[in-house]
Order: C-alpha cells, then structure tokens, then sequence
C-alpha cells in the first residue's frame, strides 16, 4: 500500500471512529435517565426536591466508618464515583471523550506517515577507523 493510501486511509477510519462515537454517544445521551435505583427519600429545600440515597445519609456513613475507617468512606466514595461512569449520561459523555481520543489518534498517525514520507534518512556515520 502506498504512503498516500495509507495516509487517506488512516484519516478515512479516523473519521469512521469520531462519527460512530458521537452518534452513539449522542443516543445513550438522549435515552439516559438519571435515575438513582438507591434512592430512599426525597428533601425538600428552598422549593426544589433533592434525591436523597443510602450513601448520602449520616447512618449509612457512620455505619461505613465505624467498621472500616476513614478509608472505607474513601474507596466507597471513590468506587461510587467510578461507577456512575458507566451508566447514563456519564456513559454518554465517556464514549465521546474515547471516540475523539480515538479519532485523534488515528489523524496524528496519518499526519505522520506524510511526514515520513517527505524526510530523507540522514546518510550514515563515518567509521572512525
């Protein structure tokens, strides 16, 4: 295959990669409903209603910290934050971000076998002996 093919081919998946990703992206995005399967209770506050779940209530903390710590509380809260990225919007908005990436890459590598192609290899050392 010839530098330029590979070159309008490595551009023509990159594109492939960028529209696939944000499409589908955009329709996890459009389906997702932020609903919380934990939730145990609503608050009330200034007007507006605030879910309230497990892991926010004082008990479900204090519970956490008296049998494992301060570093129970830490990778509960940290488990929790990785998780709400594989499911409704946050999903949405990692696939785009792995599309782009993805798609980025691809451009760069196309962009440098253009480059490479134009380069001469520089001409070999000269034997010190």
């Amino acid at each position: 295959m010839s530098s330029r093919r590979r070159q309008i081919f490595l551009y023509l998946i990159g594109v492939c990669i960028l529209l696939a990703g944000l499409a589908g992206s955009a329709i996890i995005y459009l389906n997702a409903s932020d609903d919380n399967a934990d939730t145990i209770g609503y608050e009330f506050v200034g007007g507006q209603s605030y879910a309230v779940t497990a892991q926010d209530s004082k008990a479900y903390r204090h519970e956490l910290e008296r049998f494992g710590g301060k570093a129970a509380v830490f990778a509960d809260d940290l488990n929790r934050w990785f998780a709400s990225w594989w499911s409704g919007k946050g999903l949405a908005y990692l696939l785009a971000a792995f599309s782009v990436g993805g798609a980025l890459v691809c451009f760069q590598v196309a962009r440098g076998s253009s480059a490479r192609e134009g380069r001469q290899l520089p001409p070999p050392p000269p034997d010190g002996s």
